[in-house]
């Protein structure tokens, strides 16, 4: 008499062998991973960028008193009809200062990202010792 094997069922034709999926998974971990990596080390590096600042002026100031401004390079242009061209950085810190030309006044701006085109607005309605530097550079610098 002859013994008979056990025979194993037929694989089904829909069925997907685990070791694909493991596959699947491992592979798109590397890629996903690769990716993030790529994109990590794209963002942190600074690249050089030309940023043009339009200077909203909402004082009775006029525009040669300021300066547009960068951050951490220290990049500066002054204004020109309202606006100015920074060679700085697409990380850097935009602002509005008062020019170099006028060191006994203080101005600053808030700070805003760094952008192909960045529009600072300069509001003069500020607090009481602002004020007066600001009443000063105002009686210097009238518009005529």
């Amino acid at each position: 008499m002859a013994t008979k094997k056990p025979q194993r069922p037929a694989p089904k034709p829909d069925m997907i062998p685990a070791a694909f999926w493991s596959y699947l998974v491992g592979i798109s971990v590397l890629v996903l991973g690769g990716l993030g990596v790529y994109w990590l080390m794209e963002n942190a590096t600074p690249k050089p960028m030309r940023v043009q600042v339009l200077l909203d002026n909402r004082c009775e100031i006029i525009d040669d008193a300021f300066m547009a401004t960068s951050e951490p390079d220290g990049a500066r242009a002054v204004f020109v009809k309202g606006v100015a061209y920074l060679n700085t950085t697409n990380k850097a810190k935009i602002m509005v200062k008062v020019n170099d030309k006028y060191p006994g006044f203080q101005f600053e701006s808030g700070k805003s990202d760094a952008a192909p085109r960045v529009t600072i607005k300069v509001n003069c309605d500020t607090g009481d010792r602002t004020q007066r530097t600001l009443d000063a550079m105002k009686e210097q610098f009238k518009n005529k």
